[in-house]
């Protein structure tokens, strides 16, 4: 090769370096950022809501369902990180309309047995006699009260923060046909605070029997679970993520019941 050639080929790669020196790595070889996914940067708020059966007697007598809801905020940087906090309302509802009509049953079933001449027999009279003891021995009840399960303070609020990721990825229709989408997922939380800072993963429930109280707690749980929203595009320039799920016995629980979770958030500002 003359003398020529070599100096035009180095010239030529110093040329090429020069071009690579001004682009972003990974850009020179395809690899550069995705721009579909910097749109979807910014800052999104949200809200959300679901419920769980967390008992149902098996004779109808009591159900226990806890239900939530909740609002948050979140950042998504331009490679699809995604940072926020919120806060969640926690309450227990309890339906207790089987045991009411039970209690009523004794209550009458009692009164027949106070009756002169009058026998109560069966499983039904042999209830009656023991709850009916079991009463006499509280002072002051003469008839089985109760209080059901619910939370000792009321509803209670919890702050948290969380972190998931926002991605490419594939959705299915009705009729199975897969199409690309972006998704998001908005990882489990698992740490809770009181309004002010102090920490408190813990609910505490309540009910009576006779004047007796009991107590019994379980723990605050997330208003994320397994799987992804769905990105579309809402109005104006801004993009929705929308996540709903129903199922039952979630974790495999067999004690917990059917459960409703849903999430909507909205792009408010979009990233530059």
């Amino acid at each position: 090769m003359s003398r020529k050639a070599n100096w035009t080929a180095i010239r030529h790669g110093i040329a090429v370096l020069v071009l690579l020196a001004w682009v972003a790595p990974g850009e020179a070889w395809g690899q550069g950022p995705d721009k579909e996914l910097a749109r979807l940067a910014g800052t999104w708020t949200g809200h959300g809501a679901g419920e769980e059966v967390r008992f149902r007697d098996p004779n109808g007598l009591l159900v226990l369902t806890v239900k939530h809801k909740t609002e948050f905020v979140f950042e998504v940087d331009r490679e699809g990180n995604v940072l926020g906090e919120g806060s969640i309302e926690y309450n227990l509802e309890r339906n207790a309309s089987g045991l009411d009509d039970l209690v009523a049953g004794v209550h009458a079933l009692m009164g027949l047995a106070q009756v002169p001449g009058v026998g109560v027999d069966g499983p039904l009279g042999d209830a009656a006699g023991k709850i009916g003891e079991q009463a006499t021995e509280v002072q002051g009840v003469t008839r089985i009260q109760y209080d059901a399960p619910h939370l000792k303070n009321g509803p209670e609020t919890r702050h948290f923060k969380f972190s998931g990721r926002l991605r490419r990825g594939t959705v299915r229709d009705a009729q199975g046909k897969e199409s690309g989408a972006f998704l998001i997922q908005i990882g489990e939380v698992l740490n809770f605070m009181r309004p002010g800072g102090e920490s408190d993963n813990t609910l505490v429930a309540e009910y009576e029997v006779n004047k007796v109280k009991t107590e019994a707690t379980f723990p605050c749980w997330s208003p994320f679970i397994e799987g992804d929203g769905v990105v579309r595009a809402g109005p104006g320039s801004i993009h929705v993520a929308e996540f709903q799920q129903q199922g039952s016995h979630r974790k495999g629980k067999k004690v917990w019941e059917e459960y409703g979770y849903v999430w909507l958030a909205r792009q408010v500002l979009p990233g530059k």
